[in-house]
């Protein structure tokens, strides 16, 4: 791996969980009608941040999302006592870990012994490629937001199987889950994408869910994490300018957008693309509106 592979690794996957300054990024407006989405949704945590839960929403055939079925968050690795207690009331059965390999070996889950949820994996290495011409001179805001707009592009490929396998999941309806990368906002933010467009919610909605990782997301490390932890995820803050780490610090609505562009271009509406490239049909959609929404 070259230098300059090495040091956007350590970007992604150290700023996104590392202090840093505020970039200011305009929150999608919430949708009007939807009274639902102000009720709680944030689940607070001492060591784990932007674990929230993704009921309330309404659908667009007037349902809701199911509370408390299904929640998403950062990574797990500083659970404190009194958050395992507080977990362990939500019934969650399975979580779905989107991390990579080399994620999950830096920050195993903290999540463990009886009664834990079951944690479902794949072996994968992130690939950050897409993001290489963020490096092509002197990095900029604009160069950031563009490599992030070309890394949510390749993501449609590499995170189909961690996300056609946690449909699995849901279709199994075994209790409660919960699905989560490094920072809780990319990957798993892609992924309730997926799921909170198969339950029938308006693209604006899901929008407005996405960024409130800009909300639930500090950037600061969790309390109880280790002074070899919170070295590894500061070791990119410097090789950066602070206006461009802080991009890598939040989500930008820009991003989800040219997702869903290229999927309607691609394959013609949403519910296509769920069918061809990650194995939900029809059938599995309604069976998901009745497990799921309300």
């Amino acid at each position: 791996m070259n230098r300059r592979k090495i040091v956007l690794a350590l970007a992604f996957a150290a700023l996104a969980a590392s202090a840093g300054p505020v970039f200011a990024v305009a929150q999608t407006p919430v949708p009007a009608g939807d009274s639902a989405i102000f009720a709680p949704r944030l689940v607070p945590l001492a060591g784990v941040q932007n674990f929230r839960d993704i009921g309330g929403y309404r659908t667009l055939d007037g349902r809701h999302v199911a509370w408390g079925r299904i929640y998403r968050s950062a990574e797990l690795s500083h659970l404190t006592p009194a958050d395992l207690t507080a977990v362990a009331g939500l019934n969650i059965h399975t979580i779905h870990d989107l991390r990579s390999v080399s994620e999950r070996r830096a920050e195993p889950t903290a999540w463990a012994g009886s009664g834990a949820p079951t944690i479902l994996t794949r072996d994968y290495d992130l690939d950050l490629s897409a993001m290489a011409g963020l490096y092509q001179g002197t990095p900029t805001v604009d160069g950031a937001r563009a490599a992030f707009v070309n890394l949510y592009a390749t993501f449609l490929d590499t995170q189909r199987p961690q996300q056609a396998a946690l449909f699995d999941v849901l279709l199994r309806n075994d209790g409660a889950s919960l699905y989560h990368c490094t920072a809780g906002k990319d990957r798993t933010g892609l992924a309730t994408a997926m799921i909170l467009s198969a339950l029938g919610v308006p693209r604006e909605t899901i929008l407005y869910d996405y960024e409130l990782s800009n909300r639930y997301f500090s950037g600061v490390s969790p309390a109880g994490a280790s002074d070899a932890s919170q070295a590894r995820r500061q070791a990119g803050t410097g090789r950066l300018p602070p206006d461009v780490s802080a991009v890598f610090m939040r989500v930008d609505a820009a991003y989800l957008r040219a997702v869903f562009a290229q999927i309607d271009r691609d394959y013609g509406s949403i519910e296509n693309y769920l069918d061809q490239r990650l194995g939900v049909d029809a059938d599995d959609i309604r069976r998901l509106k009745a497990l799921y929404t309300e």
